[in-house]
């Protein structure tokens, strides 16, 4: 059965009598970042096209990394 005919967790869960837990798995650490690499990030989140594609948003979020980088 496709993954695509179910709708919700729950309804995963009852169909294979899994148990599901939700809890944060990775912990929040202090990260340096220039303040030029947090404006340009505002920007795309703010003039960027995220909402389009999971392409899109992963080229959002890559892109600044990448151009730092380079620097």
């Amino acid at each position: 059965m496709a993954f695509t005919n179910y709708k919700t967790i729950s309804a995963v869960i009852k169909k294979f009598q899994i148990k599901y837990v939700q809890s944060n798995f990775m912990l929040e650490v202090e990260f340096p970042a220039k303040e030029s690499f947090k404006e340009e990030l505002d920007l795309l989140f703010t003039d960027g096209v995220i909402d389009n594609s999971e392409d899109a948003i992963c080229e959002n979020l890559i892109y600044p990394v990448m151009h730092l980088s380079k620097k």
